[in-house]
């Protein structure tokens, strides 16, 4: 049945469940969080990631020149910032908080163009900002305090991680072998979150259970494999389509935190997250694409 459908609802459809695997991995990675510190869980998770894509693609995995190498090493350097900061973060939040706030980046990106190009916003752009401002302190500040949780205010800083990630890829993926590229990058991750997980954290002697599961469920679904098919199957789209499908990530979290682990939105909470989201499908529609300085 997949095979008689087009190309592109083929590739929409993928992106669909690798956007399910993401909102299903907030919850896998906060449970994993009681048994493993958040720097060894996210660098066992990239660096067992990078095994498989290299096992996976080995020729062009190594098929590497010194400018791949080098954006590489960048983009992977923000990547890190997003995982880093929303793996901390959910220590101290909810999954399904987390997911929505990591999709506040999307909204972030035109904000971060036009600080890049010295230009004045547009009104569409202000107007989802605020929006999404709204959602997020609906989400975060819980009723009759006047404080942000302070776990929601990490994983915002892993939000602006991602967005300069989304901004750097849109400008060297074309340019390089996308496996190789994207192999660096989670090598880059786990490389750095290993080492600061070994200099900061204990490093359990067993593993458990709970937690060895959540690192091989993340790295193959979530990450080698989810990488692989949005780098295949984006030729069949569009990087707004595949963008639109992608704002059902937060979605899932929530529905995924909700059936396993018991969470549920506020009153407030629900209106935040549904401000985010809709600032996020505004973002994505109404997105005009800008000349990268870089």
């Amino acid at each position: 049945m997949f095979r008689q459908l087009s190309k592109r609802s083929q590739a929409d459809l993928s992106m669909l469940i690798i956007s399910f695997i993401w909102g299903l991995s907030f919850v896998l990675a906060k449970n994993a969080l009681a048994d493993i510190g958040p720097f060894v869980f996210v660098g066992f998770r990239f660096m067992l990631a990078f095994f498989v894509l290299a096992a996976w693609s080995y020729r062009d995995v190594f098929k590497l020149r010194r400018s791949t190498l080098g954006s590489g090493c960048l983009l992977g350097f923000f990547l890190f910032i997003g995982y880093a900061f929303q793996t901390v973060g959910l220590k101290y939040t909810t999954s399904s908080n987390a997911g929505f706030v990591t999709g506040v980046s999307v909204v972030l990106v035109p904000i971060i163009y036009s600080l890049l190009y010295k230009k004045k916003p547009s009104l569409a752009t202000v107007i989802t900002v605020t929006v999404a401002a709204l959602g997020l302190f609906l989400i975060s500040v819980p009723l009759g305090s006047v404080k942000f949780s302070h776990g929601d205010l990490i994983v915002l800083v892993g939000a602006f991680g991602f967005a300069i990630h989304i901004i750097l890829v849109d400008y060297y993926s074309h340019q390089h072998n996308a496996i190789a590229i994207t192999a660096i990058q989670v090598l880059v991750v786990g490389i750095l979150c290993t080492g600061l997980g070994w200099a900061f954290e204990t490093i359990p002697a067993r593993i458990t259970l709970n937690a060895m599961s959540a690192i091989i469920v993340t790295a193959v679904l979530s990450t080698a494999l989810a990488f692989l098919v949005q780098n295949y199957m984006q030729r069949f789209s569009t990087p707004t389509r595949f963008a639109v499908v992608l704002t059902s990530e937060p979605v899932f979290a929530a529905m995924a935190g909700y059936i396993w682990a018991g969470e549920r939105l506020s009153g407030s909470g629900l209106l935040g997250a549904g401000l985010i989201l809709a600032a996020m499908l505004v973002t994505v529609l109404f997105k005009k694409k800008v000349p990268t300085p870089l």
